[in-house]
C-alpha cells in the first residue's frame, strides 16, 4: 500500500509553496500538531524542486535534500491521481485556479486525499462546491477553498465577531489595511494575472446558475439593511478613507452564513467589505487606475499587454519578481470588522422590532499578507484537517473555512504564526442602518 504523506505542497517551487515549506520546517518549535508533520513536494520539475530545498534549507538552517520528491503535471491526470494517493492532505499552491485548478481537485476527491488551495478566486470555489461536493461527502474527503489570506481572517473573523458578540450579529463592515516599511512593497504578478482572468470572464462565469445549485434554500435575510456608502469614504474611527474591497472575502462568508443558517441554525450576517487607503490623493489614483485596467481588461488586445508588462501597468505595484525578503518582513496587515446588532437574542426567523444599535468591533493583526500569512493559513487549514477530525462536519464535503473549522483548534493554531484575532474597543459610532422598505 502506497505511503500517505500529512502533507503533500504541490506548487512548492513558487513564491507560496515556498514559504509552507519554510512554516512547516518553522513549526516544529511550536504546539500546532500532535506529531511531526510528514511531507512531501510536489510540482513539475525536480530541479527546480531541489533547488527550492536547498533555497529554503539554508533560510531555515536544515538540510532538507532527502524530502519526498514527487512529480506532477496538472496536464497529466495520471501523476496528479499518483499525487493524491501519497496524500492525507493536499495544499495546492498552483494558480491561477481556473486554469489549473480542477484537475487537481478532481484527483484529490477521487483518491481519498483532502485539499486545501489559497485561491481567492469565487468562480473556481464555487464551481467546485458545486461539482465535487457530493463525491467528498460520499468519500469521506475535506475540499476547503480560500485558504490563504482571501479569505481565512475574514471569514474567521466574521465567526469569531458573531460568537463572541453576546446577542444577535445583523451586519458587519470589514476594512482591511496593508501596513508596510521603509522598503515599500510589490505583489507577485500571479494575483495580478488572476484578476486580469477574472475580470475579463466575469460575465461567462454562470456565477448565479452555481449559487442556485450550492445555495438552493431561501434564508432568513434581516429587514435591516447595511449603511450605504459611496464608492469613497471617510474613515473617522481609523482615519484615511476606504474603497470597496474586490477580494473574494463577501462571497466566502455568504456561503459560510448559509452554511451557519442551514446546518447549525444560526442567524445569517450580513457584509460588506473594504479596504483602507491613507491618504485622499492615493485613493483618487487608485480609483483611476482600477476604472481603467477593468476597461483594458475587456479587449483581448490590451489584455496581452496588461499580461505581458504587469510591473509597468502596474506602476510597480505588482512585480514578476514579487516582494524582496526585507519587504516581507517589514509588511504587516489589520484586519477591522465592525458589527452591529443587538444585546438581545431571538428565535430564528424572528425579527427584531427595534433597529440595531448594538456596536462591537473585532481587530485581526498578522504578518505579510501576500505570502507569510498566506502560508500559515494554509499549513493551519491542512494541519486543521488532519489533526481536527472530530471537529468538522462529519462527513466531509466542499467548505468554506468557517463552515469546516468553525468548531476547530484553528484559531490557536493562527496564533501560533501570529495571526490572532480580539474583541477592541470602538473608536466611534458608524452609520445607523435604514430599514429595507
Amino acid at each position: 500500500m502506497t505511503e500517505r504523506y500529512d502533507i503533500v505542497i504541490y506548487g512548492a517551487t513558487g513564491f507560496t509553496g515556498a514559504y509552507v515549506i519554510e512554516q512547516i520546517e518553522n513549526s516544529k518549535a511550536l504546539s500546532v500538531s500532535k506529531s511531526e508533520i510528514k511531507f512531501a513536494i510536489a510540482g513539475r520539475s525536480e530541479s527546480k524542486m531541489k533547488a527550492t530545498l536547498k533555497t529554503v534549507g539554508s533560510r531555515v538552517g536544515k538540510d532538507l535534500s532527502a524530502t519526498k520528491i514527487i512529480i506532477a503535471d496538472s496536464s497529466k491526470s495520471e501523476s496528479l491521481a499518483e499525487m493524491a494517493k501519497q496524500a492525507k492532505v493536499i495544499i495546492n499552491a498552483v494558480g491561477p485556479y481556473r486554469l489549473y485548478g480542477e484537475a487537481v481537485v478532481k484527483a484529490a476527491v477521487e483518491n481519498g486525499a483532502s485539499h486545501v488551495d489559497i485561491s481567492g478566486e469565487p468562480a473556481f470555489l464555487e464551481r467546485m462546491q458545486m461539482t465535487y461536493g457530493k463525491q467528498a461527502e460520499e468519500n469521506g474527503v475535506y475540499v476547503v477553498g480560500a485558504c490563504g489570506w482571501d479569505s481565512i481572517p475574514c471569514d474567521l473573523g466574521v465567526l469569531f465577531l458573531k460568537r463572541n458578540f453576546g446577542g444577535d450579529l445583523n451586519h458587519v463592515e470589514s476594512v482591511v489595511q496593508m501596513n508596510y516599511g521603509e522598503a515599500g512593497y510589490a505583489i507577485n504578478a500571479g494575483t495580478y494575472q488572476t484578476l486580469i482572468l477574472g475580470i475579463a470572464n466575469s460575465k461567462s462565469d454562470g456565477l448565479g446558475k452555481i449559487r442556485k445549485s450550492i445555495m438552493p434554500e431561501k434564508i432568513f435575510r434581516s429587514q435591516y439593511r447595511l449603511p450605504k456608502r459611496s464608492l469613497i469614504w471617510s474613515l473617522p474611527s481609523l482615519g484615511g478613507y476606504a474603497l470597496p474591497f474586490m477580494g473574494s472575502d463577501k462571497s466566502v462568508v455568504n456561503r459560510s452564513q448559509y452554511f451557519d443558517f442551514t446546518a447549525n441554525n444560526e442567524r445569517p450576517v450580513l457584509l460588506e467589505t473594504y479596504f483602507r487607503v491613507q491618504s485622499l490623493f492615493w485613493t483618487i489614483m487608485l480609483v483611476l487606475w482600477l476604472l481603467v485596467f477593468q476597461f483594458l481588461v475587456q479587449f483581448k488586445f490590451t489584455r496581452k499587454i496588461l499580461q505581458k508588462y504587469p510591473d509597468q501597468c502596474s506602476f510597480y505595484l505588482f512585480k514578476n519578481s514579487g516582494p524582496s525578503k526585507e519587504q516581507m518582513e517589514q509588511a504587516t496587515f489589520t484586519y477591522w470588522f465592525f458589527g452591529t446588532g443587538w444585546n438581545a437574542k431571538r428565535p430564528l426567523n424572528e425579527e427584531h422590532s427595534d433597529p440595531p444599535t448594538v456596536k462591537k468591533v473585532v481587530r485581526c493583526d498578522g504578518p505579510d499578507a501576500g505570502y507569510m500569512a498566506t502560508s500559515a493559513c494554509a499549513l493551519s487549514a491542512a494541519l486543521t484537517v488532519l489533526d481536527d477530525k472530530e471537529f468538522l462536519p462529519p462527513k466531509g464535503g466542499v467548505f468554506t473555512t468557517a463552515a469546516a473549522f468553525g468548531s476547530s483548534n484553528i484559531y490557536e493554531r493562527l496564533k501560533q504564526f501570529g495571526i490572532m484575532f480580539s474583541m477592541i474597543e470602538e473608536p466611534k459610532k458608524a452609520q445607523e442602518p435604514k430599514k429595507a422598505e
